[in-house]
């Protein structure tokens, strides 16, 4: 937060530039003539905005047996420091005993307190209260306060508070440390009750620049209700870089909650060796009921793969990879790959193979780009390439990636026909499981 900011924020904030939800709340509104018209209960802001402005606020009057109105925001003449005065007479609205703006998106229903993703530091908070900036008559949502503080600013403790700690410590950091964080970076989690997804349009690439694993860990910091309202708001690829990133258990949960059909989809577009990962570890009638409702071409890799031991190469490869017939020119592959979608870690190597697919020869990025565009593509291609068999070990292929320092190696069938690769990822991961399990079994836990 910039110095300008700060300083305002440091002064009187029930009246200044700058004011907190808690000071509003409960604030008595009186009508053009200056009567009672009861006291503010919530504030309905206009969504789709980077700060979004108020466009509404909800009067509650009575104390047992409460009565509320809506009334549009531009009916506010003025926000005073003891109370907010409206244009409109107290007798031109109608109170009810109910609130039910269900489809509206209010600040004490849908933000305070409720869990929200901080897509900036990449977590899941709690608002402890709202910050607000005023423009003319309207408010504008600024930051969410997160600090303990702000709960204490709530419960109406701040003032005794704030003179204890100076009693003993004027220089504390309670006193003096804002924990806001700005609005541009908070994706609050509404629940539409029908639909069960977001209600509010925030911008989506937000969480497409999170990385995978955070991305996964902010899904799992989520309650129930919140883990199923981010999936259906996002859009297919955001959400498979979050179903690639949650535990077997969470994504057998979300079977249950988004159906068969919904998870395919999902499957569809994640890797095969990750999806195939998933898939051996449900019942033999769920992956056939997912094999039978997914796409044919991602079904029948997926097919391949789960015929093969997870233990094995087979079991391990991805297979998607990048293979061009012996004698195509240099030029034309390079032509290719600029045109072909894949993941980074399928395209450290190309690999050359004859008429019948057997695997002939392959090379890295950096000698098909420093070879003869006019050469045709096995000439740029290493002296020798080393492959591992279908039912070649973790330990086997492990030892050559290492030996030989491959970020990805082939993997052949008995007549050397190129079925798939092994990433370092693929075996890395392997290697992790085997010894997690070796270490529970003699009962050390790793520090």
């Amino acid at each position: 937060m910039n110095n300008h900011i700060q300083s305002e924020i440091n002064k009187d904030t029930h009246v200044g530039m700058f004011v907190y939800f808690s000071y509003l709340t409960d604030r008595r509104v009186m009508d053009c003539h200056g009567d009672t018209v009861g006291r503010l209960y919530d504030i309905i802001v206009q969504t789709g905005q980077v700060y979004p402005h108020s466009s509404s606020l909800i009067i509650r009057k009575g104390f047992i047996n409460c009565q509320y109105t809506l009334l549009p925001w531009d009916q506010v003449l003025e926000i005073a420091p003891k109370e907010i005065k409206l244009r409109t007479e107290k007798s031109s609205l109608s109170f009810a005993e109910r609130h039910e703006y269900k489809h509206e998106f209010s600040l004490r229903k849908d933000v305070l307190d409720q869990q929200v993703v901080d897509t900036h530091n990449q977590k899941v908070i709690r608002v402890n209260d709202i910050h607000f900036l005023t423009v003319d008559s309207s408010l504008a949502v600024m930051h969410v306060d997160i600090s303990i503080r702000g709960l204490i600013r709530r419960l109406g403790w701040e003032d005794v508070v704030d003179f204890i700690v100076r009693l003993f410590n004027r220089k504390a950091a309670y006193l003096h440390t804002e924990h806001l964080i700005s609005w541009k970076y908070i994706q609050p989690l509404s629940i539409n009750p029908v639909s069960m997804s977001l209600k509010v349009d925030v911008p989506q690439n937000q969480f497409r620049n999170i990385p995978a694993p955070d991305l996964g860990e902010i899904f799992k910091d989520l309650n129930t209700q919140d883990q199923i309202a981010l999936l259906k708001s996002l859009d297919l690829n955001t959400r498979a870089k979050i179903f690639r990133n949650i535990d077997f258990k969470t994504q057998r949960f979300l079977i249950d909650q988004l159906g068969v059909a919904e998870v395919a989809t999902i499957l569809n577009v994640i890797p095969p060796d990750e999806a195939t990962d998933f898939l051996e570890q449900l019942s033999r009638e769920m992956m056939q009921k997912f094999l039978s409702i997914m796409e044919s071409k991602q079904a029948k890799k997926l097919s391949e793969l789960l015929g093969y031991s997870s233990d094995s190469a087979g079991g391990l490869m991805t297979i998607d990879f990048l293979a061009f017939k012996k004698g195509t020119r240099v030029a034309e592959v390079i032509q290719q790959i600029k045109g072909k979608q894949f993941k980074g870690e399928t395209v450290q190597f190309v690999y050359i193979v004859d008429e019948e697919n057997r695997l002939v020869a392959s090379m890295n990025f950096q000698r098909l780009i420093a070879a003869n565009p006019d050469d045709p593509v096995e000439q740029a291609a290493f002296p020798k390439t080393y492959f591992v068999k279908l039912d070649s070990s973790v330990k086997e292929v492990a030892y050559l990636m290492e030996k030989y320092k491959y970020n990805a190696i082939p993997v052949v069938d008995e007549h050397s026909v190129l079925k798939g690769i092994v990433t370092v990822d693929d075996i890395l991961s392997q290697v992790i499981a085997i010894a997690w399990r070796r270490l529970k079994k003699i009962n050390v836990t790793p520090r």
